[in-house]
């Protein structure tokens, strides 16, 4: 399978190294997903991220010419998208359900409300 730039997709771990993962796709394809690419703080020990079997969801950010072997990102992607099976992992696979998928004009309205009353609260803390 041919992959653009800026396609999402769930990888799997198959390698770990102190300064990347290493991840392969279900169609066999395969990329890195370098240190810098995790989060933009500094990070001790990668394997707080990710291990060999985890399963990440990744944004293609480059694909070498020659070899098809991409380069991810997971801190470009979207965090409501952001879906990791790691057991440290900062962000979990989101839950959702079939309200989630209403029309953004639909939802809008609830989601300033949620926000405003989650702010109100926090200040009567």
């Amino acid at each position: 399978m041919k992959h653009e730039v800026g396609e999402y997709l769930i990888g799997t771990v198959y390698n770990v190294k102190p300064y990347a993962l290493f991840l392969r796709f279900e169609d066999g394809s395969e990329g890195l997903l370098h240190i810098s690419e995790i989060c933009d703080s500094y990070i001790r020990d990668i394997e707080k991220y990710g291990v060999v079997g985890d399963q990440l969801k990744v944004v293609v950010i480059s694909i070498d010419p020659s070899n098809g072997f991409l380069r991810v990102s997971y801190k470009r992607v979207p965090k409501e998208e952001s879906f990791t099976t790691h057991s440290n992992a900062i962000r979990k696979a989101p839950e959702s359900n079939k309200s989630d998928f209403a029309p953004l004009e639909e939802k809008l309205p609830e989601w300033i409300e949620a926000t405003l009353k989650k702010a109100k609260e926090e200040e009567n803390k």
